[in-house]
């Protein structure tokens, strides 16, 4: 273990590979201080619910997306009125 004062180097490296530093908005001296922080897990975890939220979002975006598109393609070809994105 390092110093009391010191972040471990894996904490340090998921803030680097994670890219935590853009989203906290903050430099890597700052978010050295919010892995130190004893409420890190709750900072982490809300971000981690943040991003998952937004993957949801985009895949629901995508998939109504991809029915408008079906539904195109379809009255192009000439099969008749979309199915796809009639509910969305």
């Amino acid at each position: 273990m390092g110093k009391p004062e010191q972040a471990s180097a894996a904490a340090m490296q998921c803030l680097a590979e994670f890219a935590l530093y853009i989203d906290l908005h903050v430099t890597p001296q700052e978010a050295h201080h919010v892995i130190l922080c004893p409420r890190r897990k709750i900072v982490l975890s809300a971000m981690s619910q943040s991003r998952q939220n937004e993957v949801q979002s985009k895949a629901i975006k995508q998939d109504r997306w991809n029915n408008r598109e079906a539904d195109r393609q379809a009255e192009l070809s000439g099969k008749g009125p979309g199915k796809f994105s009639a509910g969305a």
